[in-house]
């Protein structure tokens, strides 16, 4: 069987990749390091003219990011399946797929489980229609992931998000914002932070969205009230004990679309990329890419 396995040097842990090669282990196999000079599309359709059956993220949620929008090039019915390995610092949506962060684990469950469908995002605004699959952030979590370095992620791993969030939280901004939620209105809202989830964790496996299922076909929207920094600390708490959702800071909905106007505008990140453009609507694509899942992953 013959696989695209496309690698990212910059990942968190890059330096596996010779052991991915080793646990692998097949001469048929083609491997890409990723860059910006690459179009990565045309190489999956050129894979499947070779007989490709599977793509792999051999990364982190970035590099899963970047597959998942080049597979969305592809035709439906072409489609090739998805793999993750976790190379990444935090391999959050990894995570929510349940594969082991263990590489020669999440190789076995690569070998003995069979893809399922999962959903992927679609967001649109102004000169921007991308995909993701886990996670889009907007607002002061924006904030946090422009502080984070290379240097910063080595050096404390999946804790450098909740260490870039300190310069952050004595500092908030505010946004005004509407939101229609599957026809419902929320008008005047001010927000520190809007998050549209796919996958349960971000930032390093904080669960932003405990309900959230790749499979379910909708997104979980989580609006994030204003407030002051006793505010702030129930929020926070809350998500550390498992009650998040439930404080009075905090709207969620269960939805197929989102559409979202703020000012100032709101930018947000994707599975940890910064875009500049402003998205205005998301929409949950049911069933897009069949990806591999761990054994303990939740198919209802």
């Amino acid at each position: 069987m013959h696989n695209l396995i496309f690698w990212n040097r910059g990942s968190g842990k890059a330096e596996q990749v010779e052991m991915l090669q080793q646990a692998l282990s097949a001469n048929s196999d083609t491997w890409i390091e990723m860059s910006r000079d690459i179009d990565m599309a045309q190489m999956i359709q050129t894979g499947l003219q070779r007989g490709c059956q599977n793509v792999i993220a051999a990364g982190g949620d970035g590099t899963i990011n970047a597959i998942v929008n080049a597979m969305m090039k592809i035709d439906e019915v072409r489609r090739p399946n998805l793999a993750v390995f976790p190379l990444g610092t935090a391999n959050d949506f990894a995570g929510t797929l349940a594969i082991p962060d263990d590489l020669n684990q999440a190789v076995e469950v690569f070998r003995e489980s069979q893809p399922i469908a999962v959903d992927v995002v679609r967001i649109h605004g102004s000169g921007v229609e991308r995909y993701y699959a886990n996670v889009a952030a907007g607002g002061n979590c924006v904030r946090v992931s422009e502080e984070l370095t290379d240097e910063l992620k080595t050096r404390w791993g999946a804790f450098s998000y909740v260490r870039g969030a300190v310069g952050v939280l004595a500092d908030m901004n505010s946004y005004r914002i509407t939101a229609e939620i599957d026809g419902e209105r929320l008008d005047g809202f001010d927000s520190w932070a809007v998050l549209v989830a796919n996958g349960k964790t971000n930032a390093g496996r904080i669960q932003v969205a405990p309900q959230a299922s790749p499979v379910d076909g909708l997104i979980d929207v989580v609006l994030i009230r204003d407030g002051d920094l006793m505010d702030m600390v129930e929020v926070v708490t809350g998500n550390l004990l498992g009650n998040f959702l439930e404080c009075e800071q905090v709207v969620f909905r269960k939805a197929k679309r989102l559409r979202i106007q703020s000012d100032p505008p709101m930018r947000f990140t994707l599975d940890g990329e910064v875009i500049d453009e402003e998205p205005v609507a998301f929409e949950a694509v049911p069933g897009a890419i069949r990806m591999f899942v761990g054994q303990d992953f939740a198919r209802e």
